[in-house]
C-alpha cells in the first residue's frame, strides 16, 4: 500500500473518530480594552476572555450557532478572575443580519437575551460552526458592549466593566479541541490496523 494511499486512509480514519466522539473545546479572544476589574482600572490593556465547552454542546439558535461553558478573563497587570454568569459563544456563520459580516461573539447570559463581552468579525467564520479548531486569526474586534452604558459583568474577583464608547480594534481569535483519550485510543488502534498490512507485506519481502 503506498504511503499517499495510508495518508489518505488515516485522515479519513481521523475525521470518521472526531465526528462520532464529542470532544472538550477552548475558546478564546484576545483584544485591549479599558474598563474597571473590581476595584482595579486598566487603559488600553491587553484582555483575554476564555471559554471552556465541548462540541457535544454546540446547538442552532436561527440561523446561528452557540455553546456554553465556563469562562475566565484576564486583563494584563491586573489579574485573572471567572465569570460567575453563565458564559455563551456564538458564531453567526453565514448570517448576515445582525452585524453585516460574519462574527464570533462572547455572552454573559443566554443567547439573545445576554450582553456581549467580546467580539470578532471576519470571513473565517462564515463557515465556522464552533465544532472544530481555528486560529490563531486576528481581525476587527474588540468589546461587544458599552456604547451606550456601562456592562456589568459579575466575576470572582468584582464586577468587570468596559469604558463607555469604545471603538472597536484588532483581536484575536484561537479555538483548540483536546481530544478524549478514548478518542486518541481508536485512532491509534485504527491507524495500527491500517499501517499493519504494509509492515507485513516489507517484513516478507526481506525474509
Amino acid at each position: 500500500m503506498t504511503r499517499v494511499v495510508l495518508t489518505i486512509l488515516a485522515a479519513a480514519l481521523f475525521c470518521s473518530v472526531t465526528q462520532v466522539q464529542a470532544s472538550p473545546i477552548t475558546y478564546s479572544l484576545t483584544s485591549t480594552a479599558t474598563g474597571t476589574l473590581g476595584a482595579s482600572s486598566f487603559t488600553s490593556a491587553v484582555v483575554t476572555v476564555t471559554v471552556t465547552g465541548d462540541t457535544a454542546n454546540v446547538k442552532p439558535f436561527g440561523p446561528v450557532v452557540f455553546n456554553t461553558g465556563a469562562a475566565t478573563v484576564s486583563v494584563g497587570g491586573v489579574g485573572t478572575a471567572t465569570f460567575t454568569d453563565p458564559i455563551e459563544i456564538f458564531s453567526t456563520l453565514n448570517d448576515l443580519e445582525i452585524f453585516g459580516v460574519p462574527a464570533v461573539v462572547i455572552l454573559d447570559g443566554p443567547i439573545g437575551s445576554g450582553t456581549g463581552i467580546l467580539l470578532q468579525t471576519g470571513s473565517a467564520f462564515l463557515t465556522y460552526d464552533l465544532r472544530g479548531p481555528l486560529g490563531p486569526i486576528s481581525g476587527p474586534g474588540g468589546v461587544a458592549s458599552g456604547s451606550q452604558m456601562t456592562p456589568i459583568f459579575p466575576t470572582t474577583a468584582g464586577n468587570l466593566t468596559w469604558a463607555i464608547g469604545q471603538p472597536l480594534g484588532t483581536s484575536t481569535f484561537t479555538a483548540v479541541v483536546t481530544p478524549e483519550p478514548s478518542t486518541l485510543f481508536l485512532l491509534g488502534s485504527g491507524l495500527t490496523a491500517v499501517l499493519a498490512p504494509s509492515r507485513y507485506k516489507r517484513t516478507r519481502r526481506v525474509l
